[in-house]
């Protein structure tokens, strides 16, 4: 989730050392209108080429270093060659980029997508030869050959709602009886917005009394903003936040921490960032999919107007218990999340989600 839309380089080693499934397994994929047939593997002695695009840079702590993490895995296991190339959050830089890897490698992953649709939309159709991996949700843009990349946030956010609710009312330091928890969001757009359709559905599951207070910083990369809209949620008494801000984010961290309230991190692991201010964070394991889709490709097996999903079952997000904050959370409330993570992947919970 990042700008996008979605936390330093260290927390990758340790997230998929401590994290990633023993035996991640691709999920089938969900069709999409278009039927084309499935990218064809490199032969025998070739090399794959991969670019990633990114309309940040790397160092964001976020989905980049996470995506980075697994084209390093599938450098080592799978053997292919890539290179990144970094929009650093300039527009301008998009196209060009984008064109240039179109031009160079046999595998783009656009990361985030929605970031680059209108440029996709003109260069896809002048490069049939080039595989496009649309990252972080469903393509607009359709053709032979784009498929497309989602994690289900909403379900990852469902549980950190009900630590949300469960954790409120406590009467602990750093909580108070009101019935409100709060969320900083980057921008509103429905990849943020996904995150928090999950958590207020998980809130409500616990407590339907409970009112969620949402701010949008209208930024991914401001960290600032982050605080100063944490703090003003932690000044309104509300004790937890979720942040859903990518590196603005970094500011509602802080704020947990220097306000002595509680605040739920994203993207990759950031219970060390402010330790002892952080409850849990929700993972999203663009280290995992991103390899998954390229070892996808590299056996052939990669579809092309079609929209591959990650969630919970599939090991693409979950939500990770801060160690640092594991003696201030009941153990009953841990048990209510692994139960309800059980019922979403048993299908027995359905998640609100937003498209």
């Amino acid at each position: 989730m990042k700008g996008f839309a979605s936390l330093s380089l260290f927390v990758i080693v340790a997230l998929i050392a401590a994290c990633a499934p023993a035996q991640p397994v691709a999920v089938a994929p969900t069709e999409i209108p278009a039927a084309p047939a499935a990218t064809t593997a490199p032969s025998a002695g070739t090399v794959l080429t991969v670019g990633m695009v990114t309309s940040g840079s790397l160092g964001d702590n976020g989905i980049f270093d996470l995506s980075l993490a697994g084209l390093e895995r599938a450098k080592k296991e799978l053997g292919v060659d890539f290179k990144v190339l970094e929009g650093k959050e300039d527009p301008s830089l998009y196209y060009n980029l984008l064109e240039t890897a179109a031009q160079n490698y046999k595998l783009v992953i656009v990361n985030p997508g929605y970031q680059f649709s209108e440029a996709l939309k003109e260069i896809a159709p002048k490069y049939p030869g080039t595989t496009f991996i649309y990252m972080d949700g469903a393509s607009d843009v359709q053709g032979a050959n784009i498929s497309s990349m989602s994690t289900s946030d909403h379900e990852g956010s469902y549980l950190a709602g009900i630590l949300a609710a469960g954790m409120t009312t406590l009467d602990k330091e750093g909580l108070n009886p009101d019935k409100q928890v709060g969320l900083v969001g980057a921008i509103d757009a429905p990849v943020i917005n996904n995150f928090i359709a999950g958590f207020k559905n998980g809130v409500v599951s616990v407590d339907p009394a409970i009112e969620v207070k949402v701010l949008y910083a209208g930024a991914f990369d401001n960290p600032a903003k982050g605080k100063e809209l944490a703090t003003s949620l932690y000044d309104q008494k509300v004790d937890i936040v979720y942040n859903v801000a990518a590196q603005t984010g970094q500011g509602v961290l802080l704020a947990a921490k220097e306000t002595g309230h509680y605040a739920i991190g994203v993207d990759t692991d950031q219970c060390p960032v402010q330790a002892g201010s952080v409850l849990a964070s929700m993972l999203k394991r663009f280290d995992i999919t991103t390899f998954l889709m390229v070892e996808a490709m590299a056996k052939g097996e990669l579809k092309g107007g079609q929209v591959y999903s990650y969630g919970l079952k599939e090991g693409g997000v979950e939500l990770r218990m801060c160690p640092e904050t594991a003696d201030v959370v009941p153990q009953d409330l841990v048990k209510k999340i692994d139960d309800a993570k059980a019922k979403i992947v048993s299908g027995e919970i359905e998640v609100d989600s937003v498209k």
